[in-house]
């Protein structure tokens, strides 16, 4: 099992983040980042691994190892992980089987990593190798990004379908106790009423 500085330099670099940066966003010294990562730091303080945790945007107990390594585990479903690291296929085949909640919640996690990487991005020259290899991760976030939503959108009016099928809770069952002895007049394909002959 890898000690607490291999699993923070694992999990930076899956967020491909530089010491210095991370260092910065968990309002650290890159010393310290440093010297955790190379274990000259062996057991670093646990406000420092909650600074490094949020900073990652990972749990405390994946930096201690108090779970499966991160390498052992896998992406877990769902996850910004899950939905960069899975191939076309199961990616899909996982967002139909997913609820709502689980939708929306990597939905939310893919824009806040978009967004991440579209500063990341103004941080190098134009041009420049990173550049292009954080433009193309702009790119498969952003598509990964329209997948999720189309998803949440389908299911949403599934959902709402689900709900006004159900007897007594359709808007013509509503119309009716309304107006009781009226009809309806009969809908056109385009959901337009239409008069009768």
């Amino acid at each position: 099992m890898p000690d607490i500085g291999k699993r923070v330099e694992n999990v930076r670099r899956l967020r491909m983040l530089t010491q210095a940066r991370l260092a910065q966003e968990a309002g650290l010294s890159p010393t310290t980042v440093s010297s955790i990562e190379t274990g000259k730091i062996g057991r670093p303080h646990f406000g420092t691994i909650g600074k490094l945790a949020r900073a990652l945007g990972v749990a405390p107990e994946v930096l201690l190892g108090s779970r499966e390594p991160v390498e052992q585990q896998g992406p877990v479903p769902l996850s910004l992980g899950w939905a960069r690291d899975t191939g076309e296929g199961e990616f899909e085949n996982g967002l139909e089987r997913a609820s709502l909640e689980s939708l929306d919640s990597l939905s939310r996690g893919l824009d806040v990593e978009h967004e991440r990487l579209q500063r990341l991005y103004g941080e190098f020259p134009e041009g420049s190798e990173q550049g292009r290899f954080i433009k193309r991760q702009i790119r498969e976030v952003a598509g990964r990004s329209g997948s999720v939503k189309a998803s949440a959108m389908v299911r949403r009016n599934q959902d709402d379908a689900k709900r006004t099928d159900e007897p007594g809770r359709g808007p013509e069952s509503s119309n009716q106790s309304r107006n009781p002895g009226k009809r309806d007049k009969p809908l056109d394909s385009w959901g337009w009423a239409t008069s009768p002959g």
